[in-house]
């Protein structure tokens, strides 16, 4: 029986950003709240979700 199998570092750190983006802004944050660094964030999440999906829950 395999272990579980823990979520990638970068991931773990995406979720981390959007936490910190809900709450409050960072210096690339613009005006209209658009933000480099939670788009590829939910970029980085989307693929890894995608990849799982694929390759199964291993």
């Amino acid at each position: 029986m395999r272990g579980h199998r823990e979520v990638p570092y970068l991931v773990e750190l995406s979720w981390r950003c959007l936490d910190h983006h809900r709450n409050a802004r960072c210096e690339k944050c613009t005006g209209t709240g658009f933000c480099p660094a939670v788009e590829a964030a939910r970029t980085r999440i989307r693929t890894w979700r995608r990849y799982r999906t694929v390759f199964g829950r291993r």
